[in-house]
């Protein structure tokens, strides 16, 4: 290492830890909302620096050298330093201004968050929303985010989660779909319609991983579509392209849409409301998780029923066999 250089930056770390977690160069530019050659000048930058290679090439795999391993450990301790005095700094703020980021699914933060902040806005107009859509959940405690909304309860002691609602899900098709081949009135007859399969897992805690949208696994239907975005398999569903399993309440907003054999019940998932422990006595937090916190509470049938509501009341429930 070489001595005469400036002191190490901790944004330098940064970058080495996130090209260890991330395994390439491309994940860790994305992770840090960097661009890749910026990540890889750093990280050249810090190599010189110390004198020696941190990472072995592996066409795009970026491997720890000996050296690498040798200061993982530590850096691992400068991260949870840095985000303890973050966490810190942002749980002491008692004012009801400032950023609050929001992680959140597609649906769940593209649908439903939108219209719940508006009142928000309204209430504090200091306090700037970051909204963030993604399936992976974000690390809370590295301060990626200050509130989640996730499916599924997470399980990390320093975070506190609270449950929002109960998500129900439902056999859905489109007014021109059902007006050109027909609407299914028994399960059996899935076997004669076209199908939307939306595939995708979700993380909800440290290692369970939900498959939310392969609830079609043991139905009969022959495949039409199949996408890895909710959003994308609501609008082919949307468009007649096929029947799809989707929630009760994003299906609401689409006047298109009508539910199918409404007596059968294809699952059911947990939404959460997660926030780091540190932050519970941050004003502008804290008065943006009650907020949404309410909200759900208000729309808990919306969640759990949607359109499906009038029907499913007194209806034989049948459970999804998995």
């Amino acid at each position: 290492m070489n001595e005469e250089n400036e002191p190490l930056d901790w944004a330098d770390m940064r970058i080495f830890l996130a090209v260890v977690d991330g395994g390439n160069l491309g994940v860790a530019a994305e992770r840090l909302g960097l661009s890749q050659p910026t990540v890889g000048r750093r990280l050249s930058a810090l190599e010189e620096r110390f004198g020696t290679s941190l990472f072995a090439r592996a066409g795009r795999k970026m491997i720890p050298t000996d050296a690498g391993n040798a200061i993982l450990e530590s850096a691992r301790v400068m991260q949870r330093e840095m985000d303890s005095i973050q966490r810190t700094i942002a749980g002491a703020s008692r004012g009801l201004a400032g950023e609050v980021t929001i992680s959140a699914t597609e649906g769940t933060g593209s649908e439903w968050l939108i219209p719940v902040l508006e009142p928000l806005r309204s209430s504090y107009p200091d306090i700037t929303i970051r909204l963030q859509i993604d399936i992976r959940a974000v690390d809370l405690v590295a301060r990626e985010a200050d509130i989640a909304l996730r499916l599924g309860e997470p399980t990390q002691l320093e975070l506190i989660s609270r449950k929002l609602a109960t998500i129900g899900f439902g056999l859905y098709a489109a007014r021109s779909y059902c007006e050109r081949a027909g609407r299914p009135e028994k399960l059996p007859d899935l076997a004669n319609h076209d199908w939307v399969r939306g595939k995708f897992t979700a993380r909800a805690g440290n290692n369970d991983r939900l498959s939310v949208f392969l609830a079609d696994e043991g139905l009969p239907h022959r495949i039409a579509v199949t996408t890895n975005s909710p959003s994308a398999q609501i609008a082919a569903v949307d468009r007649g392209l096929g029947i799809g399993i989707l929630s009760h309440r994003w299906a609401a907003s689409f006047p298109n849409l009508v539910p199918l054999i409404p007596e059968f019940d294809a699952m059911t998932i947990d939404l959460w409301l997660v926030t780091h422990e540190d932050l519970r006595h941050s004003a502008r937090i804290r008065a943006v998780a009650d907020h949404i916190v309410a909200a759900a509470e208000a729309d808990r049938e919306l969640f759990a029923l949607g359109r499906a509501a009038g029907v499913r009341d007194d209806a034989v429930v049948l459970r999804h066999p998995f």
